[in-house]
């Protein structure tokens, strides 16, 4: 593949309309491209990028793209793909349709993106060496920026980060996969599901989950707090340690979903889908927010806006000639079998 920067490699990259959000013309867009490709060749680029809040970003189109082909070599030379939070509820959901024996794992990785190695990850593609000199000097120059100097870990906002993550997860991600027990495992960044017919194979999974992630992930833990044990079948939690209930509150939650079950041990066993109560919490307060914003500024239609973006649906038109995209509370949440959460939203 065509690992250059070249301007013509980055106009493919550029989405139609994208140069005039950022208020630049055609003309004015080409000629920054050639003058950073000519900075890149002789060694003298930088990335010009800005924080907001916890968050990295590019002040630039240039920048941008550049970025954007960073982050596209990458992905297509390592065969990276990343999770879908729509497929992996979707499967989750199926898998806890099923009545017969199953334990569910539950657990999340401790400030994942800021806990990568760099220098690891770094070491890796020296090694592989099928990156381009031009895509390693770009990658090293993010992490040089000033901006980015002093921090650790992969920044999170950048695309390369979510690429970078899940290549550094990889060896992991193939040592939970390899357990004979497991017959379904997803990480959707740092959190993560695994499916197991065995509860003996599920507790020994769970005692060597840090062990295994500080050997092949290294500077990553276990969050230990938030690593659950299930009952599949009625989604009882159990103890981590040693199989024994702990309580009857048959829910499981995961990636803002809600799943409980009723009847568990019978064969009227439902399994019901709502959206977890963390995520109605926090948008009810946003949308309480909205409310005392409104009484300063007594703008309604700011207001409407804002409780439409909260609890309903909407469209994004990128530009004339693509369709619009869909989202909104609903569109996020097409697995939800009690629809009782959206008429309290509403």
């Amino acid at each position: 593949m065509n690992q250059s920067f070249q301007r013509l490699q980055l106009i493919r990259l550029c989405k139609k309309a994208e140069y005039i959000d950022y208020g630049m013309t055609m003309t004015e867009l080409n000629q920054s491209l050639d003058t950073s490709y000519e900075e890149i060749t002789n060694d003298t680029f930088e990335f010009s990028l800005k924080q907001v809040s916890e968050y990295y970003l590019t002040k630039d189109l240039p920048n941008k793209l550049i970025l954007r082909k960073l982050n596209d070599n990458v992905k297509r030379i390592y065969k990276d793909e990343q999770a879908n939070r729509r497929i992996i509820i979707s499967q989750v959901k199926t898998l806890l349709s099923e009545t017969c024996p199953f334990w569910v794992i539950k657990t999340d990785v401790k400030r994942f993106y800021e806990n990568i190695d760099r220098k690891r990850l770094i070491s890796k593609f020296n090694d592989d060496s099928i990156l381009s000199y031009q895509s390693m000097y770009l990658l090293r120059k993010v992490f040089e920026n000033p901006i980015l100097a002093g921090k650790s870990g992969v920044p999170r906002g950048m695309n390369i980060s979510a690429t970078l993550s899940e290549l550094y997860m990889r060896k992991f991600d193939r040592w939970i996969r390899s357990y004979d027990s497991v017959y379904y495992y997803a990480r959707f960044v740092d959190d993560i599901i695994v499916f197991s017919n065995s509860l003996k194979d599920s507790l020994n999974l769970i005692s060597n989950l840090n062990s295994q992630l500080s050997k092949l992930a290294e500077g990553l833990t276990i969050n230990q707090k938030k690593t659950e044990l299930f009952d599949g079948k009625t989604l009882e939690n159990l103890n981590i340690n040693n199989g024994s209930k702990l309580s009857k509150k048959n829910k499981l939650d995961y990636l803002g979903y809600s799943f409980r079950v009723e009847n568990g041990r019978s064969k009227n066993r439902k399994l019901i889908v709502s959206i977890a109560d963390k995520k109605v919490t926090k948008i009810k307060t946003r949308v309480v927010k909205a409310f005392f914003d409104f009484a300063k500024n007594k703008n309604f239609g700011l207001l409407e806006k804002r409780i439409q973006f909260l609890t309903g649906n909407y469209s994004i038109k990128k530009s004339e000639e693509e369709n619009s995209l869909r989202s909104g509370i609903y569109y996020n949440y097409l697995q939800v079998t009690d629809n009782s959460v959206f008429n309290e939203l509403n």
